[in-house]
């Protein structure tokens, strides 16, 4: 018997020892990517492949991965050395389906390109300044619907035949203090291009509805309202039918639950085909016969990977189309519905996939239409076979540290970058109460399977630690450290939809639901009292048609909850290290107030006292205290948002006297953190966002007809 627990043990560390293994490789991978995709290193990245691919042993999948990825960098260097590679991973990799598949499709490639001869990607127009894009494009592929957020969020057209505009709405607002404004959303034509379909966030209902405008004539349309329900929170017009008597929608209500549905275009009835799982599908299609809506959806509960589904129209049925242990997004179908196109990184990378379709059957396995797509936003396909795509470029965020000397106010040497890997999706850091770890939260996944990483970084080394977070949770407001330096406390939203403030293991990524959200908002920005006794957070407020926010102290051991200032406009809130005070600022979202001030709040109690004003167009944002809870700073920004406009840095005592500091450098800051000993200051940093670009990918479908 002892032999065999020896046995079992010495087994079981060999499992350990692979398992972790193969996590160490699947990490050099991103690094190596990393070099590859943000730096352009294309040699170093070279060597870091070949590493990989000669320590995987008998892990042939990353082996024939890391071949791939050696390849595609010799090709973008135009050396013949990437067909020798590519013609390895066909001849000695042939069980490596997905990777072979690549490698086929690139042996095909013509020239320096990249792309497969006769594929075509050209981008045909960039969005204007404040333009985003949550729209389809129309099925003849000449217009792109988008919100113009210049405009307060009103719907506009752009004809891509004439390089014209047309505004579609004008009725959209930025709201004003205690009431949200009103603006349109995604949006979607009719088959003929003759109507198109919008949700409308309606501000003092705090929900969605959908519109229907006629295309036909000039100036702006008249809108008619379709559907308006008090129990459904949002509802997004995905597409029309073929026929034109329904819209595939897909909504979620006010219980948190999501469905997938149908409403009819004459009277704007509802019908309900599937309950799903709260994240929802990133888009329906229909067939082009009208019968099936395609779908993806998380393929289980702990998972952000998704799979493609099509659900039968009469609700008679539903087909598993696309089920694979991959990240697998809807992209649309073919317009003569014979192909389902696909996003999936199957393959090492998101490509471009294609399954047939036929007599309510899936014809086959999913054949490669296009490798290394990248991260996109799919808007649809238009006859004869272009495949429309946004792509956004939002100036990711990095995380620079300092030297810093608060006495003298000012910097002690330039910023630099914090953390060298995943750079553009690094944010929120924090240093731990003994300044010995940064915490940080990377945003990774592509478009439709986005998650959080939590990186743990000791300072003394430089090492980071990363952790998987509980599956389907999202950070979404500020990271900080409890007193005891073990677990991180966020405002966030967990698998099942609930939102609160969480405490996250700082071991082991697992999160736990502190304070649930109790009407309004969700709880924001929390921060745990010096002591670790109270819990201090901001909170929005609905009280009749006008909302408020409000800063709260929460005591854990009696429950009870306690207001300590609301004002139609606070910011964030930072609390000082001794716990004494709440630092703010407030924000004017409405044209009649013309000041915006930063606030200390006595936490005991009392008036808030003004420390700086300033007048519009400017505004301020607080970034962070000093260790000794005497001063602290903010910034002042050029417009609205002072977080990403650019920006001026300023240090102010508690007795108001405030300077402006010289940093030496340009950038959109984020909220600063401080170490312990008060002489590095950190912080986020973004560039300006760039306009959105529209894609088109076209002649992949003579591709397709080739394979038969």
């Amino acid at each position: 018997m002892r032999t065999l627990r020896i046995a079992i043990t010495v087994a079981a560390a060999v499992v350990l020892l692979v398992t972790a293994s193969a996590q160490s490789l699947e990490v050099d991978l991103q690094r190596a990517s990393q070099k590859e995709t943000v730096t352009g290193d294309l040699k170093a990245a070279i060597e870091e492949y070949r590493k990989i691919a000669a320590q995987a042993g008998s892990n042939r999948k990353v082996a024939a991965n890391a071949l791939v990825h050696m390849a595609e960098c010799y090709q973008k260097l135009g050396d013949a050395e990437a067909r020798k590679i590519f013609e390895r991973v066909v001849r000695d990799y042939a069980d490596q389906k997905d990777a072979v598949a690549i490698a086929r499709a690139r042996l095909g490639l013509a020239g320096k390109g990249g792309q497969p001869a006769g594929i075509v990607a050209r981008q045909v127009w960039t969005a204007p300044p404040g333009g985003d894009i949550y729209g389809a494009v129309s099925s003849d592929g000449r217009m792109i619907p988008y919100v113009n957020w210049t405009e307060f969020g009103d719907l506009f057209m752009h004809d891509l035949a004439t390089n014209a505009d047309r505004r579609l709405t004008n009725t959209a607002s930025d709201g004003k203090v205690g009431v949200p404004g009103e603006y349109a959303e995604e949006s979607s034509f009719s088959r003929d291009g003759k109507q198109l379909a919008y949700s409308w966030f309606k501000g003092k209902d705090r929900r969605y509805e959908i519109r229907i405008i006629d295309l036909q004539g000039t100036g702006v349309p008249q809108p008619r309202r379709l559907f308006d329900n008090e129990d459904i929170s949002w509802i997004s017009p995905d597409d029309w039918s073929p026929d034109g008597k329904w819209l595939a929608v897909q909504l979620h209500r006010k219980d948190r639950s999501a469905q997938i549905g149908l409403v009819g275009v004459e009277d704007g009835s509802l019908r309900v085909l599937k309950s799903v799982d709260w994240r929802g599908p990133t888009r329906l299609s229909f067939s082009s016969d009208g019968k099936y809506i395609a779908f993806d959806l998380p393929a289980s509960e702990s998972t952000e990977q998704r799979d493609v589904f099509l659900l039968a129209v009469d609700g008679s049925r539903e087909i598993p189309v696309v089920t694979h242990p991959s990240h697998d997004a809807l992209a649309g179908w073919s317009p003569d519905g014979k192909h389902l196109l696909f996003a999936s990184d199957r393959g090492g990378s998101m490509g471009l996939w294609a399954i047939r379709f036929a007599d309510g059957k899936v014809q086959g396995t999913p054949e490669l239409v296009k490798p290394d797509a990248g991260r996109q936003n799919f808007m649809g396909l238009a006859a004869p076979g272009k495949l429309y795509s946004a792509q956004f470029h939002s100036g990711g965020p990095d995380i620079r540290v300092a030297g810093f000397d608060f006495a003298a106010g000012k910097f002690l040497s330039p910023p630099v970058s914090l953390i060298d890997t995943f750079v553009g999706s690094n944010q929120s850091p924090d240093w731990s109460p003994d300044g010995k770890y940064v915490a940080y939260v990377s945003l990774r996944g592509t478009t439709g399977s986005r998650y959080f990483v939590l990186g743990i970084r000791t300072v003394a080394t430089g090492a980071v630690r990363e952790l998987a977070l509980s599956p389907g949770f999202s950070l979404l407001q500020s990271l900080r450290w409890a007193p005891d330096g073990r677990s991180l406390v966020v405002g966030g939203r967990d698998i099942k939809g609930r939102d609160g403030v969480f405490s996250v293991d700082a071991q082991t990524g697992q999160s736990t639901l502190l304070l649930p959200r109790e009407g309004g908002d969700g709880p924001g920005f929390p921060a745990w009292a010096p002591d670790g006794k109270k819990l201090y957070f901001r909170g929005r407020v609905v009280v009749g048609e006008r909302e408020e926010f409000a800063f709260f102290e929460w005591d854990p051991a009696s429950g009870v909850r306690r207001e300590l200032i609301r004002l139609p406009n606070l910011g964030f809130m930072f609390l000082s290290p001794d716990g004494r005070y709440i630092a703010t600022a407030t924000r004017a979202f409405d044209p009649s107030i013309k000041t915006s001030s930063v606030l200390l709040v006595p936490v005991a109690g009392g008036e808030p006292k003004e420390l700086a004003r300033v007048e519009q167009p400017q505004t301020v944002a607080v970034g962070g205290w000093a260790p000794d809870s005497r001063s602290l700073v903010f910034t002042k920004g050029s417009g609205r948002r002072p977080f990403t406009s650019q920006s001026e840095f300023w240090i102010t005592s508690l007795d108001g006297q405030s300077r402006k500091l010289d940093v030496g450098f340009d950038g959109n800051f984020g909220p600063f953190r401080v170490h312990p000993d008060g002489r590095q200051i950190m912080f986020g940093v973004s560039g300006p966002r760039k306009p959105a670009e529209v894609w088109v990918l076209e002649n992949f479908l003579t591709t397709l007809s080739a394979k038969k």
